[in-house]
């Protein structure tokens, strides 16, 4: 009776303390030893709308300097490269007001996303991706605008996080 007790709390034991694998995201990394940096330079825009990709990068950028876990340096020096190309961008209304006038508009963007490790010289990660956010549009052209800027904002800051986790925890 006593081996059998003994052998409960030695099971016990062993599942409280060897661990399950999990870790909270942004305390860890699922990378190889020799990633320790990354380099983001500006993406390409092939997409309808000029000149925000500029911004995109720049929040990309944020995101992994935020994080901290990479190092983002320029890619002479980097063991990651990331490739970004903005490939799509539009707006469409969702819902239409009293007077037939769009009320709810989404807008929707897609990068596709390269990311070669320098060190081993292949490719380390290949991705396409999509967002989209909504916003409200009024007869002000002004608040219009100013709810626009800030859904791509909100989009750009959304792949952001989802590039941080697909290249450091690898989900």
């Amino acid at each position: 009776m006593m081996q059998h007790i003994k052998k409960i709390w030695l099971f016990i034991f062993c599942l409280l303390f060897s661990g399950c694998g999990y870790h909270l995201v942004g305390t860890g990394n699922t990378l190889p030893e020799h990633i320790k940096s990354i380099s983001i330079p500006v993406f390409e825009n092939s997409s309808s709308q000029p000149e925000i990709h500029r911004e995109l990068t720049s929040i990309i950028l944020r995101s992994f300097i935020n994080d901290g876990r990479l190092k983002v340096k320029k890619k002479e020096n980097a063991d990651l490269l990331m490739i970004g190309a903005l490939t799509y961008y539009d707006i469409r209304a969702a819902s239409f007001g009293s007077e037939d006038l769009a009320s709810d508009i989404i807008i929707e963007i897609g990068v596709d996303i390269e990311v070669i490790d320098q060190v081993k010289n292949k490719v380390f990660l290949n991705q396409k991706l999509k967002t989209q956010w909504d916003y409200k549009s009024t007869s002000d052209i002004s608040d219009t605008e100013t709810a626009r800027l800030k859904a791509l904002d909100d989009a750009y800051n959304e792949l952001g996080t989802r590039l941080v986790s697909l290249i450091i925890d690898q989900f």
